[in-house]
């Protein structure tokens, strides 16, 4: 879904004169860019990351993983707040740019 359609299907489900109404939405599309950003990150540098700290060096779980994380759980709060919980739940799930076999 892209996020011209995504904003009109979710103006369509608020009151557009409730200005807190209108803001909680374009915080829901902001953290929607955000989510996808990480899962391109996630996807460019995958899902363990080399680190060099000094003579010191070690993989460690890209950082995106956890930030994508803790942008789903604000985007379902924030849609369960617009009264989005099925939405919310389809977008998150829908919106990833991976097949199944990319996680075995």
């Amino acid at each position: 879904m892209k996020q011209s359609e995504l904003k009109k299907q979710l103006l369509k489900q608020i009151d557009i004169n409730d200005q807190m109404e209108v803001e909680k939405v374009e915080r829901y599309l902001d953290l929607v860019r955000l989510y996808k950003k990480m899962n391109s990150a996630i996807t460019k540098y995958g899902a363990m990351v080399p680190i060099e700290n000094g003579s010191q060096k070690f993989i460690k779980p890209n950082p995106a993983i956890a930030e994508k994380v803790k942008i789903n759980r604000a985007l379902i709060a924030l849609g369960k707040d617009l009264s989005l919980d099925e939405l919310s739940k389809t977008i998150t799930s829908n919106e990833d740019d991976y097949s199944e076999s990319d996680l075995t």
